[in-house]
């Protein structure tokens, strides 16, 4: 598996992870009717969009084919929280590779990168019923904060994991 910078090669596989990735994690949680929408050529223009605009950080997990399997991102933290400046936007991988080793590996140049920009700290959100939320436990993060959120007409909660030294996410 080669860990990688994103480039705009890549929006194509980061936006098909983006939205398989939806539909296997959030399947019983989301909508089945809102999962069945989303679309990967209009994720495709959103990440054209981010990847575009410098600001956020993007690195891609590449199988030995070249095919795009999982992508993480950060960057500064987006709500304005006073404590916590840097922020991991979204880890997403294939399901087929999952609970592999894979996130870490995936999740560590993006906090490095953070590191390198001087956020002393880090947060990362999540939907309350994700599965995989024990992740960022095993990173130690611990949850900091709750938020409702509205997702095709379910309200659902967020929790916010945070570190206060971006150090121990690594």
């Amino acid at each position: 598996m080669n860990i990688r910078i994103a480039s705009a090669a890549d929006i194509q596989g980061i936006a098909h992870v983006h939205v398989d990735s939806w539909k296997s994690t959030y399947k019983g949680i989301i909508s089945n009717e809102y999962l069945a929408s989303l679309d990967t050529e209009k994720r495709a223009e959103s990440w054209e969009k981010i990847l575009n605009n410098g600001k956020s950080i993007t690195y891609v997990a590449e199988s030995e084919t070249g095919e795009i399997v999982g992508f993480a991102s950060g960057g500064q933290e987006q709500t304005g929280d006073p404590i916590y400046m840097g922020e991991v936007y979204a880890i997403y991988i294939l399901e087929s590779h999952q609970r592999k080793g894979l996130g870490k590996k995936l999740i560590k140049p993006v906090i490095a990168e953070l590191i390198n920009r001087k956020f002393p700290n880090l947060v990362i959100w999540a939907l309350e019923e994700n599965g995989c939320r024990s992740f960022y436990e095993s990173l130690g993060g611990k949850i900091v904060n709750k938020k409702p959120i509205l997702i095709s007409g379910s309200s659902l909660i967020e929790v916010a994991y945070g570190w206060d030294n971006i150090q121990e996410a690594l």
